[in-house]
């Protein structure tokens, strides 16, 4: 979602600030700046207004500690999806070839996302894919925190294999071993690459008007004859 809005609203923004930067009213590098920092408090808002409303609905472990580190990894990935989105507005001319290059763009982060396909059938050009993929962190993080420390009820008739703890469970995902501490640098990796990429490819797209020149002596005095000529036509014809 904080993807999808970016790659909607940032390319007609562009349109609106060519101009401006043709006229040097602000340089390229300080108004992304500004966009950048100013859009932190409202991204992190509204998802953990979403991760607060999600968690008590559909039952999640709501301890303090983890509720505060449930909000703040919902942030995080939001401020990264946005960042991912910035680069593709940033690079495209409209907002409608952006938006027709985001259905691609899931499309790799769903298929790489850690648990479609195994990372050791990837193909070895591609295993950098799952490690700048969206999804792949988000859920990464939002499993360890969840089943970190839990112990299951295993009491009762069984069939099957059974998870007696959240350790065994993570196991099952392949995420032994793993820490919240590789998630969040991983995630503040992409989003810092991305913020770069979008200013490069900001300042590659940036349009070039033609400036215009005060006229020369003789051409002012032309021009003013023509204006007078212009004049008087206008007079005959009235």
């Amino acid at each position: 979602m904080a993807m999808a809005s970016t790659l909607r609203a940032f390319p007609k923004e562009k349109v609106i600030i060519q101009t401006e930067l043709a006229g040097k009213l602000y340089g390229t590098l300080p108004y992304f700046i500004g966009k950048a920092i100013s859009e932190i408090p409202q991204t992190i808002f509204f998802n953990s207004l979403f991760g607060f409303l999600v968690s008590g609905l559909t039952g999640l472990n709501t301890t303090v500690k983890k509720l505060r580190r449930f909000l703040g990894l919902n942030s995080l990935h939001g401020l990264t999806a946005q960042s991912a989105g910035l680069v593709i507005g940033a690079i495209s001319p409209n907002s409608d070839t952006a938006l027709a290059l985001f259905p691609a763009f899931m499309v790799l982060n769903i298929i790489f996302d850690g648990k479609n396909i195994a990372e050791e059938n990837i193909p070895r050009l591609l295993r950098w894919v799952p490690k700048v993929g969206l999804i792949r962190w988000g859920f990464e993080g939002l499993c360890l925190n969840e089943f970190e420390g839990l112990d299951f009820d295993v009491s009762g008739p069984r069939r099957g294999p059974v998870a007696r703890n959240g350790e065994e469970a993570l196991s099952r995902f392949g995420l032994e071993g793993k820490n919240l501490g590789d998630v969040v640098k991983a995630q503040a990796i992409i989003t810092t690459t991305c913020w770069f990429l979008s200013f490069v490819g900001l300042s590659l797209t940036r349009q070039r008007f033609q400036l215009m020149a005060l006229p020369a002596e003789g051409e002012e005095n032309e021009l003013e004859k023509q204006e007078v000529n212009a004049e008087k036509f206008m007079k005959k014809t009235e």
